[in-house]
């Protein structure tokens, strides 16, 4: 499998969007350690104007709740909608949010989140095409993510090596 670092190209960009400044700060340094170029935004509208800024950005990964005037919902719908070639992802704590109420195409993933998840859902978006371009694999083989990020936000390591096998 290849990192998405291993590639000749630039490193894919990625907008993370999310109100809480640390769970920004763990996701984008997560992405970043699986080669991707991380963006972080605190609100929908900083997000809007990352988007203009940053052609490149392929994928979007945003909370559920924001603040000011658009949500997360609302503002998957809007990148949906004139940026139809960003996978999006909406992360949300709460069990209220259902997938049917987000664009087609746009992962739901509940809080707190393993990374591996993050990282197959990231995939999923742009190593299936439904993000702009050739994907990349996200995830070096022989390298598990153990942790969630309500763990790591603890002060927990966010990723570990596998254990050693027992050898006795």
């Amino acid at each position: 499998m290849i990192l998405a670092s291993e590639t000749e190209f630039r490193p894919i960009a990625i907008l993370v969007v999310d109100q809480d400044r640390v769970i920004r700060i763990v996701t984008s340094d997560t992405l970043e350690d699986a080669g991707f170029r991380a963006i972080e935004a605190g609100d929908a509208q900083e997000a809007i104007r990352a988007l203009e800024r940053h052609a490149d950005v392929r994928l979007m990964i945003a909370g559920h709740t924001l603040p000011g005037s658009l949500d997360g919902i609302r503002l998957a719908r809007l990148v949906h909608d004139r940026w139809p070639n960003i996978g999006i992802i909406v992360t949300s704590g709460g069990m209220n949010l259902s997938a049917c109420e987000l664009p087609v195409g746009t992962r739901l993933l509940r809080k707190p989140y393993p990374f591996d998840e993050l990282l197959c859902a990231v995939d999923g978006l742009i190593g299936s095409g439904d993000a702009v371009g050739e994907g990349a694999p996200v995830l070096p083989e022989g390298i598990p993510m153990q942790t969630t990020l309500g763990v790591a936000i603890g002060g927990s390591n966010i990723a570990g090596p596998a254990p050693e096998a027992d050898r006795t």
